[in-house]
């Protein structure tokens, strides 16, 4: 099961966002191996958003539920999460043609990996200038 639901303010430039996935196993049988073997997904997850269009420039507010399960692929076999992750954007427009961006992803620095055998990931602030035309 996958929802998704938006809902837009206009007289506020706000929109809402959010979404609910829901598998009903994490795991199937492999005929190969004549076991069962993990799908590399959590059983649920999911994120909401908030995004506003102020007259100072873009801001959006992200986070992110992902639950816990077993991965395994080839010799990486393991357990992720659970985890839970907050994200603040922001992007100022100059012109039609400038803007500048700033993401701060993963404010709390929840330290985590988010597959087996991957580097971990923790906080990560990005800034953009971007040009088009």
């Amino acid at each position: 099961i996958d929802l998704g639901l938006t809902y837009l303010i206009p007289q506020s430039n706000m929109a809402i966002d959010a979404n609910f996935s829901f598998y009903n196993t994490t795991e199937y049988f492999n005929t190969l191996t004549l076991q069962n073997d993990p799908i590399n997904a959590p059983k649920f997850k999911m994120n909401a958003s908030v995004n506003w269009e102020s007259p100072v420039g873009n801001f959006s507010f992200k986070y992110r539920h992902v639950d816990q399960f077993r991965w395994a692929d080839g010799i990486w076999v393991g357990v992720i999460g659970p985890y839970d992750l907050f994200d603040v954007h922001y992007k100022y427009e100059f012109n039609n043609n400038l803007s500048a961006s700033i993401s701060c992803l993963n404010i709390f620095n929840d330290v985590r990996r988010e597959i087996v055998g991957g580097a971990k990931m923790g906080r990560q602030i990005v800034m953009r200038f971007s040009t088009g035309f």
